[in-house]
């Protein structure tokens, strides 16, 4: 069917909040409680929620009413409950569709050249600068944009910014994050990077799997290489299953690649899709583990071994002195298996 055009939508709504827009709130209850938020939604069925207060990360993700992502036992809990010492991270960790990890560190935490890494880094708990959601008509499409920038430094030491764009249409069923981070002091920065993408129930269960575009899977931990040849697979919950974690290796040409989860009791899927040349890893997570169950799609620029393992394996990343580097990532949805025929790895 013909999509209406601008005009002929407008003659049909009161209000175009009536099929897609941006909502401000600001939790009141809990752990969670004062952390600000944007509800964003669509005449798609795209909905999800981004965190201004928490590197524009975000929460929950749905489609047509189907939840996409995960959430922890911990829940959406708010900045003032940090910890960025040892093990700290499991206590707050939240989940959700999408989590920042970095700068300085993604992986375990650990002591590198004398300063203390928190697990996954601190980025993830930095509120955005000048937030600022852009909504309105672009010819016959109505864009939704939000933008921010969060800064992690150290006096001292380390000035770096990430600054970030997400945005969508009327009838989009994903959204695109534009991110640069900048280095903003003379010397080279060593720094790490990882888009934590989490899936979750009723996507993620029995019978479901992973698809993901070309590449080398490898093993991380001993585990994960007993179970290797099923990493596309997910299995039921159960109590007594450790997490697995695996490297995706995308081929050195590769400008973009994607992977996601389908479920076909559902006829539906959700994909990550990021720029393979600045993101060269796919970090798997799969954790079948009562509870905790869940499947993370991580594109990332290291391979997590916290900076003090990446140093001593000599894959810790670079930015030059006052450099930048892009990096795009889509989060959305394959409606019907035949749409993941489409999916191609061009740049996205």
């Amino acid at each position: 069917m013909k999509p209406y055009s601008k005009q002929e939508l407008l003659q049909r709504v009161g209000n175009v909040s009536q099929l897609a827009g941006v909502r401000s709130v600001e939790y009141s209850d809990g752990k969670a409680r004062g952390t600000r938020a944007w509800e964003v939604y669509n005449q798609a069925g795209l909905r999800f929620t981004v965190l201004p207060d928490k590197c524009m990360d975000i929460a929950e993700m749905s489609f047509r009413g189907v939840n996409l992502g995960f959430t922890t036992k911990n829940g959406l809990i708010g900045n003032q409950f940090f910890n960025a010492l040892g093990q700290e991270f499991l206590y707050h960790w939240g989940g959700g569709m999408l989590a920042t990890c970095g700068l300085a560190n993604t992986g375990e935490a650990n002591i590198d050249q004398g300063l203390t890494m928190t697990e996954h880094g601190r980025i993830g708990s930095v509120p955005a600068q000048d937030p600022c959601v852009h909504q309105g008509w672009q010819g016959d499409d109505y864009r939704i944009e939000l933008t921010g920038a969060m800064e992690e430094s150290r006096v001292m030491g380390s000035h770096l910014k990430l600054s970030r764009r997400i945005s969508l249409g009327l009838n989009s069923t994903s959204l695109i994050i534009d991110d640069v981070v900048e280095n903003l002091e003379p010397q080279d920065e060593e720094f790490m990077l990882l888009y934590h993408c989490n899936f979750g129930f009723p996507l993620v269960d029995a019978g479901s799997r992973v698809i993901r575009s070309p590449a080398t899977v490898r093993a991380k931990t001993p585990v994960s290489d007993q179970e290797l040849k099923d990493w596309n697979q997910i299995e039921p919950p159960s109590t007594a299953r450790e997490e697995q974690v695996f490297y995706h290796i995308n081929p050195a040409d590769s400008k973009s690649a994607f992977a996601g989860v389908f479920n076909p009791k559902l006829n539906l899927g959700a994909y990550v899709r990021y720029s393979a040349d600045t993101l060269p890893y796919l970090v798997h997570w799969k954790c079948m583990r009562s509870h905790d169950y869940t499947v993370g799609l991580e594109p990332s620029n290291s391979y997590i071994l916290g900076r003090k393992g990446e140093r001593e394996n000599g894959t810790l990343p670079v930015l030059a002195g006052y450099g930048s580097v892009r990096y795009r990532i889509e989060l959305g949805v394959w409606d019907g298996e035949s749409v993941i025929d489409k999916m191609t790895t061009t740049v996205i």
